[in-house]
């Protein structure tokens, strides 16, 4: 029952004015309320609910002189019926704002892509694990590896990405590394940006094409200069859609990895940009940041609504 639906039967069961039907739901409605979500609520939350309820019944239900004992028997029915309503309020934002723990896994030999919700994506490889909160609160942002997986990490400095994996613990405020942690080793091989890796009794730095390792027979962490770093970055990144380089290529594919890649769906006016070819580098960029280059280039606006990506006004003439 929606909302405005109920405030019209609330306020005619008042007046005594429902018919059978109107009356039979409204008991109905009441009935199923569950006696136990109330208990379901920690302590702290039942108080302030229990305030808001408070709030809600004196907005509502005026003090008024009996006219009679039906119908002063119905506003009592009527004020529990609110009572119970904003229990239910509540409790469901009570639990909408809940930080639930997630998990997620990628099968033997298979690449699985997720996207966390500061909008970070990570590609888990061949039976890895991550686990990562439904959102993230307080001043970082946490989650934590078992086995491979390569990270874009959203760009945000006032909140570091902070990823726990065996032995070592990864920092950044906003880049792309691969980091494996298998049999008690670990390693971080970063892509782009800078990030700090350590240990309880280390801390080093690394940047892009480099590579560090922990070994567990030394309890230290080893870095390393990778000389032929494209071929090694390519190998990390098979399987996943993390290159997005375009060299002539026509808008329409464009838009095909870019809905992909950020598991969108992109509106635009096909005949217009049909024949419109794209040179960039997209690569380690969000979705915001991508769309940002394409408006450049082609003029026009960009709106994102959830899932859907809306282009307006682009022309390649």
């Amino acid at each position: 029952m929606n909302e405005s639906r109920f405030d019209e039967l609330l306020t005619k069961y008042q007046l005594g004015q429902c018919n059978p039907e109107e009356y039979a739901l409204v008991e109905r409605w009441l009935e199923s309320l569950s006696d136990h979500s109330f208990d379901q609520i920690p302590p702290a939350q039942q108080e302030a609910i229990k305030t808001r309820m408070q709030r809600s019944l004196n907005n509502r239900i005026q003090p008024q002189k009996p006219v009679r004992r039906l119908l002063r028997s119905r506003f009592q029915i009527a004020a529990s019926i609110v009572l119970l309503l904003a229990v239910g309020l509540g409790f469901w934002q009570w639990n909408r704002s809940r930080v639930v723990p997630q998990i997620a896994y990628a099968d033997l030999h298979q690449i699985k892509k997720v996207i966390l919700p500061d909008g970070s994506l990570v590609w888990l490889k061949d039976s890895s694990r991550l686990e990562y909160p439904s959102r993230f609160t307080g001043a970082v942002r946490e989650v934590r590896l078992h086995g491979e997986a390569l990270f874009e990490v959203a760009k945000n400095p006032e909140f570091p990405f902070i990823i726990h994996a065996g032995q070592m613990t990864t920092k950044v405020l906003g880049t792309s590394f691969n980091i494996k942690s298998r049999n008690k080793q670990a390693e971080v091989v970063v892509f782009t940006g800078k990030v700090t890796v350590s240990t309880a009794a280390q801390t080093i730095t690394l940047a892009p094409s480099q590579k560090a390792v922990y070994a567990p027979q030394t309890q230290k962490i080893e870095s390393t200069h990778i000389a032929a770093f494209a071929p090694v970055k390519q190998e990390y990144s098979q399987g996943t859609e993390y290159n997005m380089d375009f060299n002539d290529s026509s808008l329409a594919e464009v838009l095909a990895r870019i809905e992909k890649k950020f598991d969108v769906q992109i509106s635009y006016d096909v005949a217009r940009l049909k024949n419109c070819l794209f040179t960039a580098e997209l690569t380690d960029q969000s979705l915001e940041n991508t769309l940002g280059v394409l408006t450049q280039t082609f003029g026009g606006t960009y709106a994102i609504t959830d899932s859907k990506v809306e282009l307006k006004g682009l022309s390649c003439n």
